[in-house]
Order: structure tokens, then sequence, then C-alpha cells
């Protein structure tokens, strides 16, 4: 063998060694708590928005008060004052920078009314939002695109409460604006928890049972793979489709779920279980994010049978991979939210540890 082609393949060797590695560290990722000020305390955060590595800003309550909590790089701490006592629950939100965030919820002042507030970067004013109902209405999830293309879901009932309706909405910057979600039959029964839009004409919804997508003209339902007890949670959309995931309850406890959309139908992306935690006797996904559809995180928690713990997985095109993440405390454990900076690695995660106490937020 000639010494080029010795040093060729000694190099081919190596060259494989290290993609071998780096693909197997790119498998699984390490969570860490991130540090909080002494302001920092909740019943639990149920949203958050990572438009930046330096800036977040997350969702939560103490107690019946509704409240944010900004990361400024180095620490978490309590943020302007959002809504009064008793008045709201946010639950989605969705940052295009540090000077610009949407959150959404409902407010109970004048009985259940969707609200709406904006961060201008230093406090929240409160928006009109768009109410079909004259009670009962809420709004669970918002993604903008832009500062003038926000897309929210939730649902509304003229019933008190009974007989839910998808419900949703586009904020244009300055007002908001009803989008029926209607099939053959008028519109469509159910709750969406979470939205997703790859654009201002592609967007998919999806709670519980329900699907639904936005073409730019109008909302229309889709049907979704049949899995017995199958209930989405969370979307993310990317160039050539989306993936959403949930849960499941076809074998003896609750497993995970995850179905992905390629531009004409679901299907599912792996089989049901598949993230399953071995030692778990429930594992549940909350949320997930995906930059491409080989490459998804998810996070929730797992069930023992004393105790729950924070869970996050990675999916690299073949299989669902545990993270390690922390579980601080004696309490339960879950993570609700996740947001992924753009153009990063970097993901955070927001959740509870089960009472008042310290925020629970966690970074890969």
């Amino acid at each position: 063998m000639s010494p080029l082609r010795r040093l060729g393949l000694i190099a081919a060797v190596i060259g494989t060694v290290v993609l071998m590695s780096l693909t197997a560290n790119a498998a699984t990722a390490t969570w860490t708590v991130m540090p909080d000020d002494q302001s920092a305390t909740a019943d639990g955060l149920s949203a958050v928005s990572c438009p930046s590595v330096s800036f977040c800003l997350a969702l939560g309550s103490n107690g019946p008060e509704p409240e944010s909590f900004q990361w400024n790089g180095s620490a978490w701490a309590l943020s302007a004052n959002i809504g009064q006592a008793d008045e709201s629950n946010l639950t989605g939100i969705s940052c295009m920078s540090a000077t610009y965030c949407l959150a959404v919820g409902w407010n109970f002042y004048h009985g259940s009314t969707a609200a709406a507030w904006l961060w201008n970067g230093s406090s929240w004013s409160n928006l009109t939002a768009y109410n079909p109902a004259t009670k009962w209405n809420s709004l669970n999830a918002v993604k903008c695109v832009s500062a003038s293309y926000c897309e929210a879901v939730g649902s509304y009932s003229k019933y008190e409460g009974f007989g839910q309706h998808a419900l949703a909405e586009v904020w244009n910057g300055s007002t908001w604006t009803g989008q029926p979600v209607n099939g053959a039959k008028g519109p469509v029964p159910g709750v969406l928890d979470a939205v997703a839009c790859a654009s201002a004409s592609r967007c998919e919804a999806v709670g519980g049972g329900l699907a639904a997508g936005w073409n730019g003209t109008k909302w229309s339902p889709q049907g979704l793979p049949t899995v017995n007890g199958g209930q989405l949670h969370g979307v993310s959309c990317y160039r050539t489709g989306c993936t959403s995931v949930g849960t499941s309850s076809s074998g003896g406890g609750i497993e995970t779920l995850a179905e992905t959309w390629n531009g004409a139908r679901w299907a599912l992306q792996s089989p049901v279980g598949s993230g399953n935690v071995t030692e778990a006797v429930n594992t549940i996904w909350s949320a997930v994010h995906c930059g491409r559809a080989s490459n998804c995180t998810v996070v929730g928690e797992w069930d023992s049978a004393s105790n729950n713990y924070t869970l996050a997985e990675t999916w690299n095109g073949s299989k669902w991979v545990e993270d390690t993440t922390p579980s601080p405390g004696s309490g339960g454990h879950h993570l609700t939210a996740l947001s992924c900076t753009p153009g990063t690695q970097v993901c955070t995660a927001v959740g509870w540890t089960g009472g008042t106490g310290p925020i629970l937020a966690e970074r890969n």
C-alpha cells in the first residue's frame, strides 16, 4: 500500500470515529437547573419563549395572581406585574424579541373571556381579544411569525363551559380577528391546546383528539390516526411538515404518542409508546420542538409508583433517546413548556415541582 493511500485510509478511519463520537453526543443531552433569585417563586410555570439565549419570558402564577418571569442571561427574576389577582390565567406566550412578546389566556373578571397581553420590554399592556361567545372563551397557545402576524388558539362555549368548540384568532399588530374553525357540519367541537406556524400561510393546531390546519385563508379539521385514548398536547412545524406529541392509553398506563404531518395527512411518527421510560408507570409528553423531522426534543414527566420526575427526550430520526434531566427537591416534577432559541441548539423548559416554591426552569 502506498504511503498516500495509507494516510488516506487512516484519515478516513479517524474521521469515522470522530463522526461516530459527534453523533453519539448529539443523540442525548444533559439538562441543568437554571439559577433564579429569591423573587422567582410560583406554583408553577405554564409557558416560555426564548427569542435569544440571554432572554426568555415565562408565565406562571402565585396563588390566584398571574406572574411573568424574565431570564436575563444569568438568572430568572420576577418581571413586571401582569394582570390582577383573580383576573387572568395566562398559558401561552410567543416572543419575537426582548421587546415584543404576546401572551394569551383567559380572564375571570367578567366571566371567562379570552385574554391577551403585550410585552414592550419593560411592561405589559392589556389587549382586547376576540370572543365569539358572551362567556366561556379561552386562549391556550399563541405563535408569532412576525410582530404583525400571530395565531392564537383555544376554545369557546355558549353553554357555560359545556359543548366546547375550537377557537382561532389572528393578531395583526393592532387588533384581533376571529377565524372560524368549521367542518362539514359547522363549528368543530373540541379544544385546541397548541399551535405552530412555518409561515403566515401554514399553521397547525392540535388539542386532544383534534388537529386543524391553516392555509392562509381558512382553518380546516384534519383526520388523525386511530389511537386508543390519543391526546395531542404540543406541536412544532418546520420546512417539510410538523410533528405533534402527546399521550395514549392503549397500554396498562399512559404512553407516549408522536405523529407527523407531511402536508397532506397525519401519520404515526413512531410506534405508540416508543418514548416510554422503562421503569415508568406513566410517560407523558407535553411539548415539542423540531428543527427538522429527524431532530426533535420533547419534555414532560415520567411517573413511578410513588413519585413523578422531569423528562426530556430526543428524536434522532430513528428512535427516541432519553436525556438527563434533574428533578430538584422531593415533590412531584413536571416540564410543561419548551422553547428552543432559533439558530441554536439551546432549549429551555419550564414546569413545576409541586407547591409554591422556587420556579423550575431547565436548559440543555
